[in-house]
């Protein structure tokens, strides 16, 4: 068999140089696209030349009287020149302002001197507030303190809308707050209702309720005549009010402090003649 042949084609030190020069070659390409994007052009700065400008302006400004050129291409005019120019010739005011002009002034419609006095009623009468709006606004005004803030003691078992809980608790909405506070010693109740609470059973429109309404002594004067003032009045209940109705105040509530009353003893104050 023919000998076997251990040389190499490329020995240990070839192959090394040959790394060695290419990553010499590699760096000095490297420098070489460094030095091409940092380098400045050269070469020196050299003024347009304007001698054709002015030679133009000179001449175009020949025929002109009264202007003097100055530096950088101005012109300069004697004041009395300037002014003799805008007399000779006028201004267009339109050409001084970049805004648009204004629009003219819409004109107003003079009231018709034939107009019938029953229609300038009608319209004063439409402005002025309602009967049901003064009262509402006389029943606001009673107090300092805000009724509908402080219903909300009594949302937890009267509702929002005054509809009360059927069975439970009784309502106060569509009318029935205002029938008890219009009927005899309804008024009274109310404010006994209140301060000492209520306890026992009652009907109130066709349901029975048998239950125990808290006491609120805790409450101001100004904070229970403010209520009683909003639930007689919320919830369409203004539709049953006179407009002469008299507000709850502080100082009927302040008389009837004091007096001890038990929840069941304020029961019997409710008057017969409510449905």
């Amino acid at each position: 068999m023919p000998e076997h042949d251990d040389r190499m084609l490329v020995s240990a030190t070839g192959v090394r140089n040959a790394f060695i020069a290419s990553g010499v070659g590699m760096v000095a390409l490297v420098v070489f696209f460094l030095v091409l994007a940092t380098a400045q052009p050269q070469g020196t700065y050299q003024a347009a030349d304007d001698s054709q400008y002015r030679a133009t302006l000179t001449g175009a400004s020949q025929d002109l009287e009264g202007f003097e050129l100055i530096g950088d291409g101005g012109a300069r005019i004697d004041i009395d020149h300037a002014m003799d120019l805008v007399v000779e010739r006028g201004v267009d005011l339109t050409m001084t302002s970049l805004a648009p002009p204004a629009p003219a002034p819409m004109a107003q419609a003079a009231p018709a001197a034939d107009a019938e006095p029953e229609a300038a009623e009608e319209a004063a009468d439409d402005a002025a507030p309602s009967e049901t709006e003064l009262l509402l606004q006389r029943l606001a005004d009673a107090t300092d303190a805000n009724g509908e803030a402080t219903y909300a003691n009594c949302v937890a078992c009267h509702q929002a809308a005054g509809a009360g809980i059927p069975g439970a608790f009784p309502p106060l909405a569509n009318g029935h707050a205002a029938d008890v506070a219009l009927a005899e010693g309804g008024r009274d109740y109310l404010v006994h209702a209140l301060l000492y609470g209520v306890q026992g059973q009652m009907t109130v429109e066709g349901m029975s309720y048998n239950g125990v309404m808290p006491a609120w002594p805790q409450l101001s004067d100004d904070q229970i005549a403010a209520v009683l003032n909003y639930i007689v009045s919320a919830w369409d209940n203004v539709r049953v009010l006179p407009t002469d109705f008299e507000p709850f105040t502080a100082d009927q509530v302040a008389g009837s402090r004091g007096e001890g009353l038990a929840g069941r003893e304020v029961l019997e104050l409710r008057p017969s003649s409510l449905p």
